[in-house]
């Protein structure tokens, strides 16, 4: 069937891409929907799998996110923002529908396999490129080891103009990888094949922990427990979870005291969260908005309005920290105003000059301010009190920042009713999955890499996750699908034979 395998090419072909760059996945993931258009007309002849069709009220759920965020369009004012975001999350729609109109019987099990493979290599391709780009550095180039260990790891990314690096998304789609090549260790009957697996998924860890991303640090360190849970009590297999635990208590010690700062990403954010006048760049951005949720909670301020609205708030909220600020006393009233702009814009332009955490109150910080709001008749206490704030709200601003939690950018646009919508992409196949007492730990994981990030990450505000994320979604479910009506044979077949 020439259809069929040019869709079954195209899902490969898109896997492998996705880790490279949004622009192309996004080209192939409409050449793939083209494809599967003509294989529903022409070879299918409008003719539907009547067991995917058995479940399209699963797929009507995962439609109804697009279609709550095109009602938003009802009430909102930016009509051309609106219209945007409906185009760039069309994938919530496409996807799903595709999945359920075309004949996806022959995706078996090997071949789902064969997909999270092609994105496997990929993600892979990309570490070895840039450990062996960051080798010659330090070899040839006079690098130090440093190297290594800091964002300039995924230096072939900051090279091209043309694709932002962002290692919270390659860290997502690593522990995805991870966890499916842990699994696929035990699933392989050939050692060449589990040896394979097993280096694979070490290459992932060291690559999620380079990547310095606590969120993926965090993925790993619970996904661990998760599938070390799994080969105890599901594959049985006790002697190899009492190995691989213990590699890994060693492997992670090693990492703690070679990688300090892959570590300290963690660290720092409980520091921030608990020291005084130091704070975490998206709490600071949270206490912004945090008005608009308070205000739009029930039906959200519309499609288009999102960033117009988080903006006001930033703004709002940057207009309370700068009248928090205080004359000294005996200070010329009249032009304390003045005074104070002036000392702000030079705060702003001395942390724009490149000094080295800037954001945390260090000495050098501290003494710059202290000297200036002296210069300026400001109380050095009121300042110090608000800079940091000052610095992350004005640049969100600048920046037009989202709120980088997809929960609250989902209540702010479409309200509560859009977060319930948004939860059942969660919350379905779990249900599914009781119901019929059938677990699939890579489904699990996945829904667990995707709620995860989506407390740190706006993820279905851009192209890396929201074709990441439908893809495999649709394709963990149709595997689902295929072990539970696996299972409803067997049953069948066992009340017969009774």
């Amino acid at each position: 069937m020439p259809y069929q395998k040019a869709e079954f090419a195209l899902m490969l072909i898109l896997a492998f891409s996705i880790p490279f760059y949004w622009y192309v996945a996004q080209i192939l993931e409409i050449v793939l929907m083209t494809c599967a258009i003509f294989k529903i007309i022409i070879q299918q002849k409008f003719q539907f799998n009547k067991t995917q069709l058995q479940w399209k009220w699963v797929y009507i759920i995962f439609m109804l996110t697009w279609l709550a965020t095109l009602c938003g369009m009802i009430y909102t004012q930016n009509a051309e923002e609106g219209w945007m975001a409906v185009t760039k999350k069309l994938g919530f729609f496409l996807f799903p529908l595709i999945f359920l109109l075309s004949d996806m019987s022959y995706l078996t099990k090997d071949r789902i396999r064969a997909v999270f493979c092609s994105m496997t290599i990929g993600i892979l391709v990309i570490f070895l490129t840039n450990i062996i780009w960051a080798a010659i550095d330090v070899i040839f180039n006079g690098c130090d080891i440093s190297r290594f260990f800091d964002k300039e790891l995924m230096k072939l990314y900051y090279v091209r103009q043309f694709h932002q690096f962002h290692h919270s998304y390659m860290s997502m789609y690593a522990t995805l990888a991870f966890a499916f090549c842990y699994i696929e260790s035990f699933n392989q009957k050939e050692t060449k094949a589990r040896i394979s697996y097993i280096i694979a998924a070490v290459m992932l860890a060291a690559f999620i922990t380079l990547c310095n991303s606590r969120a993926g640090i965090v993925i790993l360190a619970l996904e661990i427990i998760i599938l070390l849970a799994w080969t105890f009590f599901a594959k049985k297999e006790t002697k190899a979870g009492i190995v691989i635990g213990a590699i890994i208590l060693i492997i992670s010690g090693s990492a703690i005291k070679l990688l300090p700062e892959g570590m300290s990403r963690i660290t720092e954010t409980l520091k921030t969260i608990t020291s005084q006048n130091t704070n975490d760049r998206r709490l600071v951005q949270f206490v912004g908005y945090k008005q608009v949720l308070k205000d739009n909670w029930l039906f959200g301020v519309g499609t288009g309005d999102k960033c117009d609205e988080i903006v006001k708030s930033y703004e709002s909220y940057r207009d309370k920290l700068v009248s928090s600020i205080v004359p000294i006393h005996g200070a010329d009233k009249k032009n304390f105003e003045k005074n104070r702009d002036i000392l702000l814009k030079n705060i702003m332009r001395y942390t724009a000059s490149g000094c080295d955490n800037w954001h945390v109150p260090n000495t050098f910080t501290q003494e710059y301010i202290k000297r200036d709001a002296e210069k300026r008749y400001c109380t050095i206490e009121s300042v110090n009190n608000i800079y940091v704030d000052y610095i992350y709200i004005s640049d969100a601003i600048t920046n037009t920042l989202n709120s980088h939690n997809q929960y609250f950018e989902t209540i702010i646009s479409l309200g509560a009713i859009g977060l319930i919508l948004l939860l059942g992409y969660f919350i379905t196949p779990i249900l599914i999955m009781i119901k019929n007492k059938k677990f699939s730990v890579i489904y699990l994981i996945f829904v667990l890499i995707i709620s995860f990030n989506a407390i740190s990450e706006a993820i279905f505000e851009r192209q890396d996750g929201i074709i990441f994320f439908n893809l495999f979604n649709m394709l963990l479910f149709c595997s689902l699908l295929t072990d539970i009506n696996v299972k409803s044979v067997e049953s069948a077949q066992s009340a017969r034979q009774k």
